[in-house]
C-alpha cells in the first residue's frame, strides 16, 4: 500500500499535545537554568530564553508544520539527495573559514548570521534515507551481502565524518537509531550483534587514538580521580542531582547548578533535578515515555513500510538521545555532549527535533 493511495486524516492530537507539553516544560526548565548564565555573559537574564523561543521554537514550529504536511512520497523520492546534501554540509565543518570549534570539537558551521550543527540535520536525513532504502529492499534485508553489508558501509562512512570532528555522541545516536530501523525492516539479529561488536571495537579504538575520549572514559570509571579538573562536570552534576531531593530546592534558588559547566546544554538535566527534584524528573521522564509510546504506536499503525520505518526511526532517535544525555549526566554512562531533546539550549537542534516530530505527526495522518 502506498502513502499516496491513503486518504489523509487529522494529526494525532494526543501526540501533538505531548510535543507541546515537552516544549512548554523545556522552556520552563531553561528559563531557570539560563538566568545566571545570561546575566553574566550578556547582562540579560532572559537572553538564552528569548533566543530559544524565537530561533528555536518559532522556526521549529514552522518546520513542524511543513513536515507534518509535506508529501511522504516526496521525502521518499528525494531521500538520497537529502542525504548527500547533509553529508556535504557535514564535510564543510573541516573548511577553516566555515567550521567553528568549541571544547576541542569542530561541529558547527558559521553561516554569517547564525551557526548550526550539520550533524543535527544528518540525524534526520539519514533516517529518511534508510526508511526509503529498506522499504524497497525488504526481501533482501536479511542477506549479509545485499542487506547488512551496504547498511554497515554507509553507516561507517557517516561515522568516519563524525569521528573526525570528533563527535562520538552524535555518531552513537545515529548508529543506534539506524540499528532500530534496520531491525524493524527485517534485519537479522545476528547481523545486529555483529554491528554491536563492531561498534564496541570502534569505541575502544576511538578511545585509544583520541586522548580526550580516553579522559572521558576514565572519568566515567573513576569519577573521583580529578574532581577539580576532568571530573569536575560530572561531580557537580551528581551534586546538583543529589541536592534536589524529592521536591527540589525551587526555581529561584541555585546551589551546585550555579557552578555547573554547560548548565544550559548537555548538563541541563542536572539543573532540572536540583530545582524540581524527583517530582520534576518524573514529569520529564513521563513526557518522554509518552512520546515514545505514541510515536511507536503511530509507526505500528502505519500501513506503508516507508512511513512505518521512518516514524519508528525518528521516535528511536529522540528517545535514544534523551536516554544517552540523562544516563551520562547521572553517571551511568560516559559524558557524550549530546543535548537533551526539547530542553537543552540550541536552536538548530530544536528545529531538527521538531522537524522529526512533524514527520511522525505526518505519518499519523495515514494510519490504518
Amino acid at each position: 500500500m502506498r502513502v499516496a493511495k491513503l486518504k489523509p486524516k487529522s494529526i494525532d492530537w494526543q501526540f501533538l499535545a505531548i510535543v507541546a507539553a515537552l516544549l512548554i516544560f523545556g522552556l520552563f526548565v531553561l528559563s531557570s537554568a539560563s538566568y545566571i548564565a545570561g546575566q553574566k555573559k550578556f547582562g540579560d537574564p532572559y537572553y538564552y530564553l528569548r533566543e530559544q523561543f524565537f530561533k528555536g521554537i518559532l522556526i521549529g514550529a514552522a518546520a513542524f508544520f511543513i513536515f507534518s504536511k509535506i508529501s511522504l512520497a516526496f521525502l521518499k523520492k528525494y531521500s538520497f539527495l537529502f542525504l548527500i546534501i547533509s553529508i556535504g554540509l557535514q564535510s564543510l565543518v573541516f573548511v577553516p573559514q566555515l567550521g567553528l570549534s568549541h571544547g576541542g570539537s569542530t561541529r558547527w558551521l558559521d553561516a554569517r548570521f547564525f551557526t548550526f550543527q550539520p550533524g543535527e540535520i544528518l540525524k534526520l536525513s539519514f533516517l529518511v534515507y534508510l526508511a526509503s532504502w529498506f522499504a524497497t529492499r525488504q526481501k533482501t534485508i536479511g542477506s549479509f551481502y545485499e542487506g547488512f553489508l551496504p547498511f554497515a558501509v554507509i553507516t561507517g562512512i557517516i561515522g568516519l565524518l563524525l569521528l573526525m570532528q570528533p563527535n562520538f555522541g552524535t555518531f552513537a545516536v545515529i548508529a543506534f537509531s539506524a540499528a532500530v530501523v534496520f531491525f524493524a525492516a527485517g534485519g537479522r539479529m545476528v547481523h545486529l550483534l555483529m554491528m554491536c561488536l563492531l561498534g564496541l571495537a570502534l569505541f575502544f579504538v576511538f578511545i585509544f587514538i583520541k586522548p580526550y575520549a580516553a579522559q572521558r572514559f576514565n572519568v566515567y570509571l573513576n569519577p573521583q580521580s580529578d574532581v577539580s579538573g576532568q571530573s569536575y562536570q560530572i561531580n557537580q552534576a551528581l551534586s546538583a542531582i543529589g541536592s534536589g531531593g524529592v521536591k527540589g530546592i525551587g526555581i529561584g534558588r541555585n546551589l551546585n547548578s550555579a557552578y555547573l559547566p554547560e548548565s544550559i546544554g548537555d548538563s541541563v538535566f542536572a539543573v532540572l533535578a536540583e530545582k524540581l527534584g524527583l517530582f520534576g524528573v518524573s514529569i520529564a521522564l513521563g513526557l518522554y515515555l509518552l512520546f515514545a509510546i505514541f510515536g511507536y504506536k503511530i509507526a505500528l499503525k502505519s500501513g506503508d513500510p516507508f512511513s512505518k520505518f521512518l516514524a519508528a526511526g525518528v521516535t528511536s532517535w529522540i528517545m535514544i538521545q534523551s536516554f544517552m544525555n540523562i544516563a551520562a549526566i547521572s553517571g551511568l554512562a560516559p559524558l557524550t555532549g549530546v543535548p537533551l531533546p526539547f530542553i537543552s539550549y540550541g536552536s538548530s537542534g530544536l528545529v531538527i527535533v521538531l522537524s522529526g516530530a512533524g514527520i511522525i505527526a505526518n505519518v499519523s495522518r495515514y494510519q490504518n
